[in-house]
C-alpha cells in the first residue's frame, strides 16, 4: 500500500480553516486527487490516517519495468503518464503506481517565473538568513505583511480547468468552448495587509491615480495602516513589512517608516524578487482571486464589494495558517541557495 501523502497534515490544517480544495491544490502545488482523497477520509473517518490493513495488496511489479519507466522519465520528464503508458502499452493505472509508489516520484505543473540573476540569488540567501533569525522569537506574529494587487472584472480563466464535454467541436464551441476577454478590462488596485491574527482595512486606489511615493505616504501609510496596525495591537510591539516597489523603497517613504513606525524592514533587508515570501503573493491573493473572479462582474463598483465580502471572510485561522508557513519558505530560500522554491 502507498504511503500517506506527506501533505495531509496541511490540507486538514487549511480544510479545517475554510479553506475551499480548488485553493488548497493553488497553494500547496500538490495534485487535486490527494486533496480531494484526503478530505473525503477525513469527512467520512474523522481522521487524515489510513485504516489498519485498508487498501488492495501491492501488485507485482518487475525490477525490468520499473528501470524501463525510470530511464523513460530520465530522457524526458515532461511526458504524461496517459503517453507514457500508451507507448509502453500498460495502463495508465498500473503506470501510476510505478511512478508513485516505486519511483517516489510526484507529478507537478510547470510554472513560468521570473529568471534570478546571480547577485539577486545572493541577497536572497543573505537576507533570508537574517529574517529567519528574526523567526527565532516569533517577529514574524507581529509582522504586518502588506502589498498591492490589480483585480479586473473579467472571470479568471484557465485552460487546464475549463473544459467542456461535447460530441463535436462545433458543439463545444456553441455550449461555452471559447471564452471572450477584453484586451484592457476595468480593474482596481487594492492595498491590503495582514498579520497572524488579523488584517488591515481593504483600501481601493481611486482611478487613474499612480502609487508614487506621496500617494503611498498619504493615502496608504499615513491613512489607512497605521491607524488600523494602532487600534489592531494597541500598544503592543510590532513590524511592518513592505516589498522593493519604488514607492516603497524611496527616501522619502523610509524615512516615514523610521519616523512614524515601531519598527519596519529597511529595504536593504527584505529579499529583492521574492513573492514566495510575501504572505499576500503566495497564498491571499490568490485565494481571493479564485473566489471574486470566478465570475465575471459588471461594474467596478460589483467587483469592489465582492472584493470586501471575501476579505471579510478571510478566517482567523487561514491567517495564521499562512503566517505559519512564512519561516518553512525562508528556510526553503536557504535551502534553494537564495533560488526558487517548487512552490510558489
Amino acid at each position: 500500500m502507498a504511503p500517506p501523502s506527506p501533505h495531509r497534515s496541511s490540507i486538514l490544517n487549511l480544510f479545517k480553516a475554510g479553506v475551499a480544495p480548488v485553493d488548497i491544490i493553488k497553494r500547496l502545488g500538490v495534485p487535486s486527487k490527494t486533496v480531494y482523497d484526503s478530505i473525503s477520509r477525513f469527512k467520512k473517518l474523522g481522521t487524515f490516517l489510513d485504516r489498519r490493513g485498508r487498501g488492495r495488496k501491492a501488485t507485482v511489479v518487475t525490477p525490468d519495468r520499473i528501470k524501463a519507466v525510470k530511464e523513460r522519465i530520465r530522457r524526458n520528464a515532461h511526458r504524461s503518464i496517459r503517453k507514457m503508458a500508451e507507448g509502453m502499452k500498460i495502463s495508465r493505472r498500473s503506470l501510476g503506481r510505478v511512478v508513485k509508489d516505486k519511483l517516489k516520484l510526484t507529478c507537478y505543473r510547470v510554472r513560468k517565473t521570473a529568471i534570478l540573476s546571480e547577485a539577486t540569488t545572493k541577497k536572497r540567501l543573505e537576507r533570508s538568513k537574517k529574517l529567519l533569525q528574526r523567526t527565532r522569537n516569533d517577529e514574524h506574529l507581529v509582522t504586518v505583511f502588506s502589498n498591492e494587487k490589480l483585480f479586473t472584472v473579467q472571470a479568471e480563466f484557465n485552460p487546464q480547468n475549463h473544459r467542456v464535454l461535447a460530441e463535436t467541436s462545433e458543439e463545444a464551441f456553441a455550449n461555452g468552448r471559447t471564452i471572450h476577454q477584453a484586451s484592457h478590462p476595468a480593474s482596481v488596485m487594492v492595498f491590503g495587509a495582514v498579520c497572524a491574527d488579523g488584517k488591515s482595512p481593504l483600501l481601493f486606489v481611486d482611478q487613474g491615480v499612480k502609487i508614487n511615493k506621496e500617494v503611498y505616504i498619504s493615502q496608504i501609510l499615513e491613512k489607512t495602516l497605521l491607524p488600523w496596525a494602532q487600534t489592531h495591537f494597541n500598544g503592543r510591539h510590532w513590524v511592518f513589512q513592505q516589498d522593493g516597489a519604488p514607492a516603497h523603497t524611496a527616501k522619502l517613504s523610509q524615512q516615514w517608516c523610521e519616523t512614524h513606525l515601531p519598527a519596519f524592514i529597511p529595504k536593504d533587508e527584505w529579499p529583492p524578487s521574492s513573492p514566495d515570501l510575501n504572505p499576500l503573493d503566495y497564498s491571499i491573493w490568490g485565494v481571493l482571486q479564485n473566489k471574486v473572479n470566478a465570475k465575471p462582474h459588471s461594474s467596478i463598483e460589483a467587483l469592489k464589494k465582492t472584493l470586501l465580502k471575501e476579505w471579510d471572510a478571510l478566517s482567523p485561522d487561514y491567517l495564521r495558517a499562512t503566517i505559519d508557513a512564512y519561516p518553512r519558505r525562508l528556510r526553503a530560500v536557504i535551502q534553494k541557495r537564495g533560488g526558487r522554491m517548487e512552490h510558489n
